[in-house]
């Protein structure tokens, strides 16, 4: 009997990888058309909320149903959550240090994760040097200080040569800001000399993202929800003003002292003001939510759980001769239509033994809102889920698509193997000084200690810009990065042993 058992199993896993390879052209038309409809102009990028985003959900939604996939949430398909939102191009903000108003061209406020209606916001200012935390450098600004109801004064740079053009590592501004988020939940004050220069990558990014649409969601009362705070940017000048004589220095001065000697963090006697005046809106958004239950009576109680992002960054008024939608083909049209191509294909093969979880989550380009609701709500328990596989990103590969597994090599080794079986070279993360885990979805899986792993085919010229079109996409090597990814999601839903999670040293979250 036994015997008997496991021919057939063999058999139905063969018959998978069958319906795989036979459908495979039918699959490739499927994801270009999921794609094309998210994309278009008519959906308007998607935004968080919009009436694109309510029609994508409804198209995921019906595509999920007419395959064959149960509702997750009590009956529904949906998960609704509420937000607070608000435009930063139509708020004025009254910025005070030390009791001196700063002048608007002394400093640029990114408003990550903030409430207006909490206003006014009032900080203790802490001086952190250069506020780097890096474990792998010996490195820790914040020893021995408490930052609680305080806000981070941070300068640019670092003992170190900076590696040019870069904003996401641990000595970069973001960087900066992902320890004092997740780790103080608190506000960066970031003082650089290169505010007025166009070539500045940081402040470029700081500034872009000043005048994006905020949507926060008050369930949350002020707390992070990716590795994203709010930061107050100033001019090295603002800051020889209003905070020069109270850290005994200069921008200029600092610069010189902070790579000679031992630096201490130290509590300053001044505090930072914000008013914001703006008018809010009450809004809703919704993650989309399905599942197929698992055969096996021993295994069905464990999850795989599969995610994609499917809103993006909506769109503004410009002038007629402009582009002013974010139609995010890539970002994340090529993730959400990949996760729903798996989705079909699970339910045309053998049934899988675990169960699996399907979550396109909105928000994400807003601070991971979605996943970190479906965090708070989580619809199966979070300690029965065995491997988060996120997708995002997926539309652009020159022949190898990234696997993002920080903490569980065995995640990664599983897919580089079937990689390879399927000639596309699957690559570890090209840029583990970034921290990007802090900036996925997979975050809100990843703080519960479950294995992860992120693909996606790199950043490029079009990364939120108007001009991330299908015309960019690249369907016949997407094709190959699905079968990369089918095949990982099946080998887990029917038996494979569970991969493990190792919380890297700089991975200072909480459940």
């Amino acid at each position: 009997m036994k015997k008997h058992t496991e021919i057939s199993m063999a058999f139905l896993l063969l018959l998978g990888i069958a319906i795989f390879t036979v459908a495979d052209d039918v699959s490739q038309k499927r994801v270009e058309a999921t794609i094309r409809f998210l994309a278009d102009d008519l959906l308007e990028g998607r935004g968080t909320p919009s009436r694109g985003l309510d029609i994508s959900a409804l198209y995921l939604v019906n595509e999920l149903r007419e395959a064959g996939w149960d509702p997750a949430n009590e009956g529904s398909y949906l998960q609704t959550y509420a937000l607070r939102t608000f435009s930063p191009q139509d708020t004025k903000y009254t910025i005070s240090i030390n009791g001196i108003q700063l002048e608007s061209d002394e400093y640029i406020f990114a408003p990550f994760a903030v409430d207006p209606i909490r206003a006014p916001l009032e900080y203790d200012l802490v001086f952190a040097g250069h506020g780097i935390f890096a474990p792998e450098k010996e490195a820790d600004d914040f020893k021995g200080i408490d930052l609680k109801g305080k806000a981070v004064v941070s300068l640019r740079g670092a003992p170190w040569e900076l590696i040019p053009h870069v904003i996401f590592s641990y000595d970069r501004v973001v960087g900066k800001m992902v320890h004092v988020t997740v780790r103080h939940g608190t506000l960066l004050v970031y003082v650089s000399h290169e505010f007025d220069s166009s070539s500045s990558a940081e402040v470029n990014f700081l500034r872009s993202y000043s005048q994006m649409p905020q949507a926060y969601m008050p369930e949350f009362e002020g707390n992070p929800t990716c590795g994203l705070c709010p930061v107050l940017i100033l001019t090295h000048t603002a800051f020889d003003k209003v905070l020069g004589r109270e850290t005994g220095g200069t921008y200029e001065e600092w610069q010189g002292r902070l790579p000679k000697q031992k630096f201490k963090a130290q509590d300053l006697k001044t505090s930072l003001k914000i008013d914001i005046e703006t008018k809010t809106e009450e809004n809703k958004a919704s993650n989309v939510v399905a599942m197929f239950r698992g055969s096996d009576s021993s295994l069905r109680d464990e999850w795989i759980v599969l995610t994609a992002h499917y809103d993006h960054l909506g769109a503004k008024e410009v002038p007629a001769d402009q582009d002013g939608i974010w139609n995010g083909a890539d970002d994340n049209a090529s993730g959400t239509a990949a996760v729903l191509e798996i989705a079909r294909l699970l339910k045309e093969g053998p049934p899988p033994r675990r169960s699996v979880l399907v979550v396109f989550t909105s928000g994400e380009e807003l601070g991971l809102l979605g996943s970190a609701f479906y965090a708070r709500h989580p619809l199966v328990p979070m300690d029965q889920v065995i491997a988060n596989i996120n997708v995002d990103m997926v539309g652009r590969s020159q022949g190898a698509v990234y696997a993002l597994a920080t903490g569980s090599e065995e995640l990664f080794t599983q897919a580089a193997v079937i990689g390879e079986k399927k000639k596309i070279t699957v690559k570890p993360d090209p840029f583990p000084t970034w921290r990007l885990i802090y900036f996925v979805d997979s975050y809100h899986f990843a703080r519960f200690d479950i294995p992860f792993v992120e693909f996606f085919t790199d950043f490029h010229p079009d990364y939120h810009q108007p001009t991330d079109e299908i015309r960019h996409i690249r369907f016949a090597e997407l094709g190959k990065i699905m079968e990369v990814m089918f095949d990982l999601t099946n080998f887990y839903a029917q038996g494979g042993n569970k991969p493990k999670f190792q919380r890297p040293e700089w991975f200072l979250t909480t459940k």
